[in-house]
């Protein structure tokens, strides 16, 4: 009895932290450099206070549990092409819902930087900043230092759903320097 007891408390104490306002819906994406490519999703979760929720595949979309708003979430993905976490997140990115794109850069050299686009002169103030923002998927920016020594960098934008100033946050990591 003591067992079903402080099972139906733990039940309800996740309940009441984790779902108490429903789901979330989030898309993923996935380009390598520019270009969209399929993946094959073999794990999508979010861990909260160092309990891991699994999302749940729901057409094309994935679902999580909406969750307390005082907490954080970090993010993990395993793919047939990458592997990816990053976080912690505050948690009105996971309960807005989101589109969630990850990439793959191995042609930075190919990239069009937002100087290059405005056709920026080098002599011109912030040329050194704006060389080193390129533009990824969708057209979202994404700010590499020291470029030329990059093999390989994966990215990860949270886009979430909202109306307003539509922030996003991009988190990256390098995965592979030249030689």
């Amino acid at each position: 009895m003591k067992n079903l007891f402080l099972t139906f408390l733990l039940t309800i104490g996740i309940n009441l932290t984790y779902c108490q306002n429903g789901y979330s819906m989030h898309s993923v994406e996935f380009f390598k450099n520019k270009i969209e490519k399929n993946i094959k999703i073999s794990e999508i979760s979010i861990i909260v206070d160092g309990i891991k929720i699994s999302g749940e595949k729901v057409g094309n979309e994935y679902r999580f549990p909406m969750i307390d708003s005082t907490k954080t979430f970090e993010f993990l993905i395993k793919s047939n092409r990458m592997d990816f976490n990053s976080g912690p997140y505050n948690a009105w990115i996971l309960n807005k819902g989101s589109n969630i794109i990850l990439g793959k850069i191995n042609r930075i050299d190919k990239l069009l930087s937002v100087a290059e686009y405005n056709g920026m002169e080098k002599t011109e103030d912030d040329y050194d900043i704006f060389s080193k923002r390129f533009f990824v998927a969708n057209d979202y920016t994404i700010d590499i230092n020291e470029f030329e020594k990059i093999k390989r960098l994966d990215y990860l934008v949270f886009n979430p759903i909202q109306q307003g100033d539509g922030s996003y946050v991009l988190t990256q990591k390098i995965i592979k320097l030249k030689k």
